[in-house]
C-alpha cells in the first residue's frame, strides 16, 4: 500500500471510532455489554429538533415533558435475534415521570428495576431518575428474552439517579387511590392553558370516581397568579392570602372544588356538587399529612 494510501486510510479508521466512541460517550456513559451481541452505535443522538425523525407524532408528548435527548443502540445476535436500547433523558426528574407514567397502564406487570419496571412480552421499559429506558425485542427465543433482561438489569446499575418516585406522590392519600394511577400534567391541566405542573392520580369510592390534582412547584405568587386567571372566569377571586377553599362549575370539566394553601394548590375533579363532604375530607387529609 503506498503511503499517501495508508494514511488516507488510518485517517477514515479515526474518524470512524471518533464517531463512534462519541456517540457511546454522548451521555457520560458506556453501553453495558451483553456476551455474543453485537452493539451498533451508529444511531445520531437525537434532540428536541429531530426527535420527530424517530417517533414521529409522539414526540410532541416527549418535548411538552422536558425531553433532552435519546442514546439509541442495537444489540445483534444473527439477523433474526436483535435487542434495542433506547435511552430517554429528561430536564428532571418529575418530567421524566411524566413521560414513564403516561405511557405505561395501571394494568401491567410492574416490577421493581430503578424506580419502576414493567415487563410484557419482548420488552421492558423502567424508570429512574432522569431516564426513561425502553427495551425490545421481536424475538421470542428463550435465550434473547433472557438477554433482554440482562440488558435491563445492567442499563438500570449504569445510569445515575435517584430509584425512589417523586416524593410529592406520598402527599396523595392512600384510601380509594387506583394504582399507578399517578401522573405529572406538565402544561394544560384540565385543559386550561394557565394550569400547568401538577401531579394527578384517580380515585374511586363508593362508585364516586374523582381526580385530585397536586399544584406544588410554584411560590405562592406563583399560585396567586394562577388562580387569579382560573378563578376569574367564573367572577371568584382567590384574594390575598393561603388558606381559602371554593367550589364552582368548570364549564370544561363539571364541578370543581379547589383549596389554596401555602405553597400548593389541591384540586380536585369529578365530584358532583352534593359530594362537598367527600372533596372536604380528601383536601384535609391532604393538607394535614
Amino acid at each position: 500500500m503506498k503511503r499517501s494510501n495508508f494514511w488516507r486510510v488510518l485517517l477514515a479508521l479515526c474518524i470512524i471510532i471518533f464517531m463512534r466512541v462519541s456517540i457511546l460517550y454522548s451521555q457520560g456513559f458506556e453501553y453495558p455489554v451483553l456476551n455474543r451481541f453485537d452493539i451498533d452505535t451508529a444511531y445520531p443522538v437525537y434532540t428536541p429538533d429531530n426527535l420527530w425523525d424517530y417517533i414521529n407524532g409522539a414526540a410532541d408528548s416527549y418535548n411538552a415533558l422536558g425531553f433532552k435527548e435519546l442514546n439509541v443502540a442495537d444489540y445483534n445476535n444473527g439477523k433474526k435475534h436483535n435487542i434495542k436500547l433506547e435511552i430517554y433523558h429528561h430536564a428532571n426528574e418529575n418530567l421524566a415521570f411524566g413521560i414513564y407514567a403516561m405511557e405505561r397502564a395501571p394494568s401491567y406487570n410492574f416490577f421493581k428495576l430503578g424506580i419502576q419496571a414493567y415487563h410484557e412480552k419482548g420488552l421492558i421499559h423502567f424508570l429512574k431518575g432522569k431516564y426513561y429506558v425502553k427495551i425490545t425485542t421481536n424475538s421470542d427465543k428463550k435465550k434473547i428474552l433472557a438477554a433482554l433482561d440482562e440488558l435491563a438489569i445492567k442499563t438500570e446499575a449504569m445510569l445515575d439517579g435517584s430509584s425512589d418516585f417523586p416524593v410529592e406522590l406520598a402527599m396523595f392519600p392512600g384510601k380509594g387511590k387506583q394504582d399507578n394511577s399517578e401522573m405529572y400534567i406538565a402544561e394544560n391541566v384540565l385543559g386550561h392553558e394557565f394550569l400547568n405542573k401538577a401531579f394527578r392520580a384517580n380515585y374511586n369510592i363508593d362508585n364516586n370516581r374523582f381526580t385530585i390534582y397536586l399544584f406544588t412547584e410554584n411560590t405562592d405568587e406563583e399560585n396567586h397568579h394562577m388562580l387569579d386567571l382560573y378563578l376569574s372566569k367564573y367572577g371568584l377571586s382567590p384574594g390575598a392570602e393561603t388558606g381559602g377553599k371554593f367550589y364552582f362549575e368548570d364549564g370544561y370539566n363539571g364541578f370543581v372544588y379547589l383549596s389554596w394553601e401555602t405553597e400548593l394548590v389541591i384540586l380536585i375533579s369529578g365530584l358532583k356538587e352534593d359530594n362537598t363532604d367527600l372533596a372536604n375530607e380528601y383536601i384535609t387529609k391532604i393538607i394535614n399529612r
